[in-house]
């Protein structure tokens, strides 16, 4: 913990203990009489100097009464700078993202999350420690994917981050291997973003092939090799990039400008889900008409959008653009072949 100032109005390990407790009272806060007694049996007036203190050193209370013997009771809503325990909500926050990132399909990333999580608990007061045990046996994530991460994951991931770690991003000389080959190619890559999807399940790396001037997502599994390079990145596609970005759906990204979807949707639960938790898809509306509703999004890449329409089966019909829908429709008979 750092230094803690006292101006010898109040014992250091005493405040200690007054901002411990507060912190445990959490939202019930607690009277001048209980922080007198936790900071040790003290008197009001030093409870009192302990809280000012506090004040002084960038704490705020929130101050509410007790219905039935009228005692003002403090609640810490933000701790003193010297402070650097973490609360137990960033802890449960860092806990569930590191489960959602494993079944998002980057185990890598998760398990370096999760590095961070036991860090995080070594300062846990007994009381954190029982609740957030609780939570972990009450908390499931379900419905994506378990990745097996490829040798060297760990070190392509590294390299990733040190390449966005200066203030113009590096470039990266990466081996990746393809879907379907052997062995791996060498590219020098400049990177642009990290995008994460949950509908192919996979974390990607977002950037220009530098020597072919072509806009990639390399699936980050599938580098085996990767270094930083002391180049600067200079994006000659950025425009087409942005764009990627934004629209990529199901791990397959284009730099082609978006084009509108329009999808009739029927069911009442597919209908409710939508509207209850809304796809996370650049301009999605849905505007309900009778027993169905009507859904539009951008998107600029067909093959992840065929795979996410097809899980709403016979619920959805694609009616715009056309070229879609006679995709949808070639899907949809390819799949009827195989069970014939």
């Amino acid at each position: 913990m750092a230094l803690v100032e006292t101006d010898k109005l109040v014992d250091r390990e005493r405040l200690k203990m007054a901002v411990s407790a507060l912190r445990d009272a959490s939202e019930h806060g607690l009277t001048r009489a209980k922080l007198a007694e936790v900071m040790g049996g003290v008197g009001l007036r030093s409870a009192d100097r302990a809280r000012q203190l506090l004040l002084a050193q960038g704490a705020r209370f929130d101050i509410k009464s007790d219905p039935r013997t009228r005692e003002r009771i403090f609640i810490m809503v933000k701790g003193p700078r010297w402070d650097e325990t973490i609360s137990r909500e960033t802890r449960l926050a860092l806990r569930v993202a590191a489960m959602t990132l494993g079944l998002g399909g980057n185990a890598t990333l998760q398990k370096q999350l999760e590095t961070l999580v036991e860090i995080t608990e070594k300062s846990l007061t007994d009381k954190d420690r029982k609740f957030l045990e609780r939570l972990r046996r009450n908390i499931r994530v379900t419905g994506g994917v378990a990745e097996d991460p490829a040798d060297g994951q760990v070190a392509a991931l590294e390299a990733a981050f040190n390449a966005f770690s200066t203030e113009i991003p590096r470039q990266m000389e990466l081996d990746y291997r393809r879907p379907g080959t052997t062995s791996p190619r060498r590219i020098v890559f400049s990177p642009y973003c990290f995008t994460q999807d949950l509908i192919s399940g996979g974390t990607f790396l977002l950037g220009e092939d530098a020597e072919r001037h072509k806009v990639m997502q390399l699936r980050l599994s599938r580098i085996q090799n990767a270094k930083v390079l002391n180049r600067p990145v200079i994006f000659l596609r950025e425009a087409q990039l942005k764009i990627a970005a934004e629209h990529q759906i199901g791990g397959w990204t284009s730099p082609s400008d978006p084009f509108e979807v329009r999808l009739r949707v029927t069911g009442a639960n597919w209908i409710q889900a939508m509207e209850e938790a809304k796809p996370a898809f650049p301009g999605f509306q849905m505007e309900r008409k009778g027993s169905s509703a009507l859904v539009r999004f951008q998107a600029n890449a067909p093959e992840g959008l065929i795979r996410w329409i097809l899980q709403l089966g016979p619920s959805a019909e694609v009616l715009a653009p056309e070229f879609l829908r006679e995709k949808v429709k070639e899907a949809v008979e390819d799949m009827a072949k195989a069970y014939r």
